[in-house]
C-alpha cells in the first residue's frame, strides 16, 4: 500500500456523474496536492464509476455502496472508515472547492490548536432563475453568528467547508442517518462534535463554491447543469470572477440585513421569543433548529424526503 497522505477527502455522490466532474477537478486544481479522494456511490446506477476511471489520477478512486441508502450519512460514513489520512475533509459532489482551501485548512490544524476547521462558502444561486427574476446570484454562508468566531448552532456550516482531524470521527462517532433527525446529518454530527469540548475553528476566508441542488429544482432529473458549466469556465478562465461573485455577495448580505432590520422587524421579534426555548434544547443536547424543522416537516426524515421532491431524486 502506497504512503499514507496527509489529507483524505470523502465525497458522497448519487447518479450526478455530470455535477461530479467537476467537483473532482476542482480538488485536481489545488495548491495542495498531497490528498486523496474517496468518492463513494450511494448504490450509484449511472456512469459514476466510469467518470472517476476517466479522471485517470490514482489518487481518486470510486467505491459503491451495495443498497442506496437515500442520504448522505451512510456513504461519508463507509468513506471515513476507508480514509487514510490524518486529516478528512468532505466535498459534495456538486460544490467545488476553491485552489486554496486544503492549503489553508492544512495550516490551520498543523498549528496544533484546532480539532475541525472550517470556511464560509459561497452560495451560487440558480443562475438562470436569478437573471429571470432579478433576484440575488451569490450569498455566503457558514459564518457564525458570533463575534469570536466561535462555533454557533445557529448557522448552517455546509460539510464541504469542514476539515478535521481522523481522530474526532472516532470520538464524535458516525453520522446518524437522516430518518432519525429533524436536521441533516451534517449538522447534527458538528453539533454532537461540539458538545465533546471540541476545538472547532473559523477560518475567515472563502473556500469552497456551493451550488445546492435544493436550490434548483428539478436538478437530479437532469443529465446536465449549465451553473456547474458556466461557474467552472469562469473559474478557469477569468482570474476576478470570485472577486465580482464575494463583492455581489456582501451587497446582497447589507441589503438583507438592513430589510431585517427596519422592513421585517417581527422576523428578529419572534426570534428573539424563542431564543430561550433553543437555548433549552442546546442545554440538553438537543439542536435548536430541530424545533424549527419538526415545525416545518412533522416528522424525522422530512426535510431530505422534502429535498427528493424537490430535485426529482428517485432513491
Amino acid at each position: 500500500m502506497s504512503r499514507a497522505p496527509v489529507v483524505s477527502i470523502v465525497t458522497a455522490t448519487y447518479n450526478r456523474s455530470h455535477v461530479l466532474r467537476h467537483a473532482i477537478h476542482s480538488v485536481l486544481d489545488s495548491s495542495f496536492t498531497d490528498w486523496e479522494m474517496i468518492v463513494v456511490g450511494d448504490g450509484c446506477t449511472d456512469d459514476s464509476a466510469a467518470c472517476v476511471d476517466a479522471i485517470g489520477d490514482a489518487r481518486v478512486r470510486f467505491v459503491n455502496l451495495p443498497t442506496n441508502s437515500g442520504g448522505q450519512a451512510a456513504p461519508n460514513n463507509h468513506g471515513i472508515e476507508l480514509a487514510r489520512g490524518r486529516y478528512v475533509a468532505f466535498l459534495n459532489h456538486d460544490d467545488l472547492y476553491l485552489r486554496h482551501h486544503l492549503a489553508s485548512c492544512v495550516a490551520t490544524l498543523e498549528r496544533g490548536e484546532s480539532d475541525l476547521v472550517w470556511t464560509p462558502a459561497l452560495v451560487v444561486h440558480d443562475l438562470q432563475a436569478a437573471a429571470q427574476t432579478g433576484s440575488p446570484s451569490f450569498s455566503v454562508a457558514g459564518v457564525p453568528g458570533t463575534l469570536d468566531g466561535r462555533y454557533s448552532p445557529f448557522a448552517f456550516y455546509i460539510a464541504s467547508s469542514w476539515m478535521m482531524r481522523r481522530e474526532l470521527a472516532a470520538r464524535v462517532g458516525p453520522w446518524r442517518p437522516e430518518k432519525a433527525l429533524h436536521v441533516s446529518p451534517s449538522q447534527d454530527w458538528l453539533f454532537r462534535a461540539s458538545r465533546t469540548g471540541a476545538r472547532l475553528t473559523f477560518i475567515p476566508h472563502v473556500g469552497v463554491l456551493l451550488l445546492y441542488a435544493g436550490g434548483r429544482p428539478g436538478s437530479y432529473a437532469k443529465s446536465v447543469s449549465p451553473d456547474h458549466d458556466v461557474v467552472r469556465r469562469w473559474l478557469v478562465e477569468d482570474p476576478h470572477c470570485l472577486e465580482r461573485m464575494l463583492e455581489e455577495a456582501a451587497i446582497n448580505a447589507a441589503r438583507q440585513t438592513g430589510y431585517e432590520l427596519f422592513h421585517n422587524p417581527r422576523k428578529a421579534v419572534v426570534r428573539g421569543l424563542a431564543m430561550p426555548v433553543y437555548a433549552l434544547l442546546t442545554a440538553i443536547g438537543v439542536h435548536p433548529f430541530s424545533l424549527n424543522m419538526a415545525a416545518r416537516h412533522r416528522r424525522r426524515g422530512g426535510y431530505i424526503r422534502n429535498h427528493q421532491r424537490t430535485t426529482g431524486a428517485r432513491r
